[in-house]
């Protein structure tokens, strides 16, 4: 395993070279273009500038490719860049923002997980009831509703209703745990619905395939009660296309969470990535996808290693 975990920490770096240069293309051909928004930003202040002058100021009078390697040498030396508009280092902007997306995603995972695993066995245990086609249909419900849609009017209506509101001011959870959980528990809660519809289908249907398998009935035939036997020995077995639907909901966490953030006026670095673009800010947009790409690869090594885990006959190489 430990061979395994050391080539793909290895083929981490081709893997970044290659996002690097796809993110840093893409952006240079969206229409548009940082010096066209700065000298917008001069004109609308009633300030004339010349071109060549906004371009020499934000470094884009190098060649791309000067400007890539400049920027590619850089992250080996832990700079990612100075913000074009922000006047600040891009690592500064990610590490003060990265937790409050940290924080959502990992309560959004959080609550999924502790609706949909239980909800799933049961209705796996409780196959073609009446509860497990009531379960069913609301997952289906909540996977077909739109997230934003779901939190306009959660938003709206308590506060044209009852004028309650959830708080809009982001505090540290360890300054005031109590004040940032009112304000993360309401979106976490949102995007766990949504994200507990698909997981709860899955472990539901794997669940009953491995109720189906001999060493199940044996089970039965010997007496072992039903829990032991749904929570032991069916669960476990059912894990790896689980943990692989967690893994991928692990990994869309970080950039995932925009709507929710840009909604909920939480200052997280999904919002700030679609600010970024909208300004061209170059430098802040390509720290950011790297950080989720990294993220991204390392949440999939985890997976690939939790298998062996789950089951030893799993062979890594």
């Amino acid at each position: 395993m430990a061979k395994y975990a050391l080539k793909r920490v290895l083929l981490l770096i081709p893997t970044l070279l290659l996002v690097c240069v796809i993110v840093f293309v893409l952006l240079r051909t969206v229409p548009g273009s940082a010096v066209d928004y700065m000298i917008y930003q001069f004109q609308t202040a009633g300030v004339t500038v010349d071109q060549a002058q906004v371009e020499h100021m934000l470094g884009m009078d190098k060649p791309a490719v000067v400007q890539f390697f400049d920027w590619f040498t850089g992250i080996f030396q832990g700079d990612l860049g100075e913000s074009l508009f922000q006047a600040e280092g891009v690592w500064d902007i990610i590490s003060r923002q990265l937790p409050v997306t940290l924080e959502l995603g990992i309560l959004t995972l959080l609550f999924s997980n502790m609706i949909s695993i239980p909800l799933g066995i049961f209705c796996a245990a409780r196959q073609d009831s009446v509860s497990d086609y009531l379960i069913r249909i609301i997952s289906v419900l909540l996977l077909s509703l739109p997230v934003f849609w779901i939190a306009t009017i959660v938003l709206v209506y308590p506060a044209v209703w009852f004028g309650y509101a959830p708080p809009m001011t982001y505090v540290p959870f360890f300054t005031n745990p109590a004040e940032n959980m009112k304000m993360f528990l309401v979106p976490a809660l949102l995007g766990a619905f949504t994200q507990a519809g698909m997981q709860l289908r899955t472990i539901r249907t794997m669940t009953l395939e491995t109720m189906r398998q001999d060493y199940i009935r044996t089970c039965w035939a010997k007496g072992v009660g039903e829990t032991q036997i749904l929570f032991i020995h069916a669960l476990r077995n059912s894990m790896i296309p689980i943990i692989t639907m967690i893994g991928g909901s692990v990994a869309g966490l970080v950039g995932g969470s925009v709507i929710l953030e840009t909604m909920f006026n939480m200052p997280g670095i999904g919002a700030q990535v679609v600010a970024a673009l909208d300004m061209r800010d170059y430098p802040l947009v390509q720290g950011c996808v790297l950080v989720f790409s990294i993220f991204v690869m390392v949440v999939n090594l985890i997976v690939d290693l939790t298998y062996k885990w789950i089951d030893p006959r799993v062979e890594l190489e």
